[in-house]
């Protein structure tokens, strides 16, 4: 009796697990990294740390991907350093410290909150937040054993993927970091959402 509750136990916590999908073989990246690319539509829910030379702070980061629209909500300890960007095409707009701003004015506002001279790389880093370089701009990959992105060299930008996490049948960061000259973004995803 007491065998078969100790079998009963590992199968409750087994099923409780949730595995990556398998390491692909050696020739499948390629493959892998266009369809990352091809995902137009998805939805991260996380955390973000940044830190913009002696400046920093840290706080709750939601992306919704949909084509070339990207609405990114950042939102820090009591409502402190909230804010939403949204991306539509060459279009940006901005809702922070109760006012919108558009534009020029937006990006001014993400310069002062970044420190990045006045805009993130969004179109580039829609790819590099589901673990494949932006196409059509140059670019170093490193892969890991498992032949996933471990870390990726672009526009300025050098990314490492510290940790994976299941997706559906895709396996998409969890842990992340971002750094170029004076600005280091941190995020560590809680949840990925793709439609059916």
């Amino acid at each position: 009796m007491i065998p078969r509750i100790a079998a009963a136990a590992v199968l409750v916590l087994a099923s409780g697990c949730t595995a990556l999908p398998p390491p692909a073989p050696a020739d499948d990246w390629p493959v892998r990294r266009a369809a990352l690319q091809a995902l137009d539509r998805w939805t991260l829910d996380g955390r973000i740390a940044v830190a913009a030379g002696a400046e920093g702070f840290s706080g709750g980061i939601e992306w919704a991907q949909a084509g070339e629209r990207a609405d990114i909500a950042f939102s820090g300890p009591l409502g402190s350093n909230s804010f939403e960007v949204h991306v539509d095409g060459e279009r940006l707009t901005l809702r922070g410290d109760g006012e919108s701003y558009s534009d020029d004015e937006a990006r001014t506002f993400i310069a002062e909150r970044f420190g990045t001279g006045g805009m993130l790389p969004v179109g580039e880093m829609r790819y590099w937040l589901v673990g494949a370089p932006a196409p059509g701009t140059p670019h170093q990959e490193t892969l890991a054993a498992d032949r996933r992105l471990a870390g990726l060299t672009q526009s300025g930008w050098q990314v490492r993927y510290d940790r994976y996490q299941s997706a559906g049948s895709l396996a998409l960061p969890a842990r992340m970091e971002m750094t170029t000259p004076g600005l280091r973004l941190r995020v560590v995803v809680s949840d990925w959402r793709l439609p059916p």
